[in-house]
């Protein structure tokens, strides 16, 4: 354990606050995917297990990224560190839990206007993909990024705004509502190329970059013998890698599907 987090309290390291907010969150989960609270939705089914697994998959993930020593370390030493449990939030637990939502559960939302307006809207592939890149580079910029490190506040707005953006992001991919913006194969390929297209301007400045841009990391103790320039530098590849990752796993695949849907046509 690096030497700034010896000594430090167990609730510091491992907040049992948020395992807390893991564990309720799951039971509520389970709790309305049994019979008797499934049976008010209207077109209800049992869910898959795979479904299952995916959401509470999703839940222990948000517990690692934002309760595990990796949000100390993201709060209070490394640049690096905060861009891992960005990576964790945006390309792992968000879609987990989206793939873990039952498509009944989410139909009766829509039934009320505004909120299938601002689906409607939000979902669409274009403008989810924009609205997403925008914020997650914007909040990259130095004087918006210094501020989330010195007010908790601002800091909780920014994951909020992180999730929700990605949320609709990976809406296109992974809706459980075919009648809603779901991509098939070709324009899934389109979209994760236009993606990650997007995200790879903040990523490069990031890791070719050459003075820190981050004040907050001149004053904080060093570890793993990175230099503020090379912690950021760090996190920098650390987004270009955990979103290229995902990105081109998932245009692998849609690739082989169009592939494959083109060859039997």
């Amino acid at each position: 354990m690096p030497l700034p987090m010896q000594g430090l309290s167990f609730s510091m390291l491992w907040n049992p606050d948020v395992l807390l907010q893991a564990v309720v969150m799951q039971i509520i989960y389970l709790l309305l995917l049994s019979r008797p609270i499934r049976a008010w939705f209207s077109g209800s089914r049992k869910v898959p297990l795979s479904q299952i697994v995916s959401f509470l998959g999703g839940l222990w993930v948000f517990y690692f990224s934002f309760g595990s020593p990796i949000d100390y370390m993201s709060d209070e030493l490394l640049f690096s560190a905060h861009m891992v449990q960005h990576m964790l939030e945006i390309m792992l637990m968000t879609p987990l839990l989206i793939y873990g939502i039952p498509d009944w559960f989410i139909r009766p939302v829509l039934k009320w206007k505004p909120s299938a307006v601002l689906f409607k809207a939000w979902t669409n592939p274009v403008a989810s993909a924009i609205v997403f890149n925008l914020c997650f580079s914007g909040f990259h910029i130095p004087a918006i990024y210094n501020k989330t490190l010195v007010n908790d506040t601002f800091h909780l707005f920014e994951h909020a705004v992180f999730f929700a953006t990605a949320f609709f992001m990976w809406w296109p991919l992974l809706s459980p509502l075919p009648e809603l913006h779901r991509l098939q194969s070709g324009g899934r390929l389109m979209y994760l190329l236009f993606n990650f297209n997007l995200m790879m301007p903040i990523s490069v400045l990031l890791i070719f970059a050459q003075q820190e841009w981050y004040p907050f990391y001149l004053t904080v103790p060093r570890v793993f013998g990175l230099d503020p320039v090379s912690d950021m530098q760090l996190g920098g590849l650390i987004m270009l890698i955990g979103m290229a990752v995902p990105y081109g796993a998932s245009s692998l695949i849609s690739y082989l599907k169009y592939n494959e849907a083109a060859w039997y046509a």
